[in-house]
């Protein structure tokens, strides 16, 4: 990438329940590269914070977590590690498919009982509570040693090293997604709406979209988890308000315009999208738009490959860049999906080792394709598929255009993640049924993402 990065976040980052099982102690179902399960007991639990690697020969075992699992992308990574295996013979990788609503709370509790696996993959809005803990293991020495470090993209390991107070590298970047406005093309022409430019050309076509009569709504919304964080994504590429905090380290949350656009969305729920739009999470939301009963969602590049699908390549489109009220065109990322190694593993350089593979031309080339993500390997951008899949070609040229400007969520701000998942998401759905007016709820949200950041502010300069 050639365009500058301007942060949300004060480090300047760029860009999205027990574990029973892991490397360590516990009884575990996990798969293998054959696909069959695995239901035998574990190792002992691994307890030292590092390991030198195996001998010449010597056998080892390592275990990978894929903290976004489902049946397709175990059936990718089962590809992925016989492949690897034929190429290291001595090294054999065990994979642990965890479910994405899962994944955050089973890393923590395997982390707290020295269970952690070898590696995995690690959401970017997860490193800062990861390393709090002290449970990565900076791979700064393997990258140095590494012949293809100068095959990922620069400004997302920049971004990396801005989550660390250290400024080390505690992942390598795998893959990002960004956000898009999906548009079911049918319903559209039929609706005779012109493809919009802004949000209020969205808001335009919601209502013309919408055929009560026949099932079908202008736009579903995200209610229910992870609601808080896509709306938020929304807010800021509408705004394109750059800087997440001013300069008193007060937070934007509660910008004028945001208000606006949460008013907005408030007086469309139930008219012209579903009822059942307050509760659902992105399965639901998906699962509309893809049976056609709603013309336009907000998501990801990630659920492009399911509604080809569904709804053919002809059936949708992407907007990817919708001009702010400011006249700047945004795109706000939450971070990218990164590949780490843990400190409770044994064998950390066979682990990087594995991690390094998936992060290489080939590796990341193959499943960015299967799983309609962008990947943060500068060979694989440039592969066939890349030019040919619209959305995903048109998220990598706005990646690259300097008329965009990418900014990123407040991701390494300790307690982000949780204030999310644990209390931004009731008010939301508050405001879309009218308990609470959005002013107040985004005057709360900045309220307490302003004292996150004092905390976070103050831990830095303890550091």
């Amino acid at each position: 990438m050639r365009k500058r990065i301007t942060a949300l976040t004060m480090a300047g980052v760029m860009t999205a329940a027990l574990l029973s099982g892991c490397s360590g102690g516990n009884s575990t179902s996990t798969t293998t590269a054959g696909g069959a399960a695995d239901t035998t007991g574990a190792e002992a639990a691994q307890t030292t914070a590092g390991g030198t690697e195996a001998a010449a020969g010597e056998k080892v075992e390592i275990t990978y977590w894929d903290q976004n699992a489902d049946t397709k992308r175990t059936e990718i990574f089962n590809k992925l590690i016989a492949d690897f295996e034929a190429e290291n013979p001595n090294i054999t990788v065990k994979l642990v498919p965890v479910p994405a609503d899962q994944a955050k709370s089973k890393y923590d509790v395997a982390i707290q009982s020295h269970t952690a696996p070898d590696c995995g993959g690690v959401s970017q809005y997860w490193m800062s509570d990861f390393l709090i803990q002290d449970a990565l293991v900076p791979l700064d020495d393997y990258i140095a040693g590494w012949d293809q470090k100068d095959k990922t993209l620069s400004e997302f390991d920049e971004s990396i090293r801005s989550m660390a107070p250290d400024g080390k590298m505690y992942g390598l970047a795998h893959m990002v997604t960004v956000p898009v406005v999906w548009y079911n093309t049918e319903l559209m022409n039929k609706s005779g709406c012109e493809i919009p430019k802004d949000w209020d050309g969205v808001f335009d076509c919601v209502e013309k979209m919408t055929d009560k009569a026949n099932g079908v709504y202008g736009f579903s919304i995200r209610g229910g988890a992870g609601s808080s964080q896509q709306f938020e994504q929304m807010m800021y590429q509408y705004s394109g308000q750059l800087d997440m905090f001013d300069e008193n380290g007060n937070s934007t949350a509660n910008d004028p315009a945001h208000v606006e656009l949460l008013e907005k969305f408030a007086s469309i729920y139930n008219v012209y999208t579903p009822e059942s739009d307050i509760t659902n999470a992105v399965a639901e939301m998906n699962a509309a738009f893809d049976s056609g009963s709603a013309g336009m969602i907000f998501h990801n590049l990630g659920s492009y490959g399911q509604h080809v699908q569904t709804l053919g390549e002809d059936g949708f489109a992407g907007l990817v860049r919708l001009n702010a009220t400011n006249g700047t065109r945004t795109i706000v990322s939450n971070g990218a999906m990164c590949l780490s190694v843990f400190k409770d593993s044994k064998h950390p350089a066979e682990a990087f080792k594995f991690v390094s593979f998936l992060a290489q031309h080939e590796a990341c080339s193959y499943i960015s394709e299967q799983i309609g993500q962008i990947p943060c390997n500068k060979e694989a951008l440039e592969d066939e598929w890349v030019q040919n899949a619209g959305p995903i070609k048109e998220a990598a040229d706005a990646l690259l255009d300097s008329g965009t400007t990418v900014t990123t969520l407040p991701i390494n701000v300790i307690g982000y993640y949780d204030l999310h998942q644990n209390t931004l998401v009731e008010g939301f759905q508050n405001v879309l049924l009218g308990n609470m007016t959005a002013q107040e709820y985004l005057d709360n949200w900045a309220s307490e993402m302003t004292r996150l950041k004092s905390e976070y502010d103050q831990y830095l300069q303890s550091k």
